[in-house]
């Protein structure tokens, strides 16, 4: 009976020696998982906080230097009515809405058309959609339906109220005459027309008569 437990005992003894040293190599294992783990953690945190720092540094930078523009339009068209509820629409080769402000919109030759006959056109143009209000400039032309064409650089169009004014030079000429003036304000589809400064204008007596015969 002791000769089998003792060849038990040296059985037994050899597994649990091979046991303790896999037990000590798992654990070594288990412990570098853990510092490995822990060295790309703080590695990953710390790309993190340089790449945010980064974006903190130069947001400055990359929002002073992109344009505040959105998506361009290709001939788009803008409808609506004035106070007098005639109806008006503006249109232009291209329109660009802003970031900032969606109802504002950048046009390249744009063109406004009121129902009254009266035409409106240059090469630039911002219109917010908001106010109803037009700036033009650049060859801006204004064509009533009397037949005056009125000439300017710049000018902003109140739509609601059916008004242009500008504080440049306005040239205009039509049937029976020729105005100019340092500013204007063209109101009430061009039948009133205010200039200050320099005012200087020339009526055809003859083009007076035959407009008052006709009428």
């Amino acid at each position: 009976m002791n000769a089998d437990v003792a060849r038990a005992g040296e059985l037994w003894e050899p597994r649990r020696a091979l046991s303790l040293s896999q037990a000590r190599r798992r654990t070594d294992l288990v412990h570098l998982l853990r510092a490995l783990f822990t060295i790309g953690a703080a590695t990953a945190a710390g790309i993190l906080i340089g790449f945010v720092v980064a974006s903190i540094a130069t947001s400055g930078q990359v929002r002073a230097d992109v344009p505040a523009v959105g998506v361009t339009m290709l001939n788009p068209r803008f409808d609506g009515a004035n106070s007098s509820g005639e109806a008006y629409v503006v249109t232009a080769d291209t329109a660009r809405r802003r970031r900032e402000n969606v109802s504002i919109v950048d046009l390249v030759n744009p063109r406004l058309q009121t129902g009254d006959q009266t035409t409106v056109v240059s090469r630039e143009g911002v219109y917010d959609r908001d106010l109803q209000v037009l700036d033009l400039k650049d060859d801006v032309i204004l064509t009533d339906a009397s037949g005056y064409e009125f000439r300017t650089t710049t000018a902003r169009m109140f739509i609601r109220e059916n008004r242009i004014e500008g504080s440049v030079p306005l040239r205009g000429v039509g049937p029976i005459g020729e105005v100019v003036g340092d500013t204007y304000e063209v109101s009430d589809g061009g039948n009133r027309i205010v200039l200050q400064g320099n005012v200087w204008s020339r009526i055809d007596p003859d083009a007076r008569k035959s407009d008052k015969g006709a009428r």
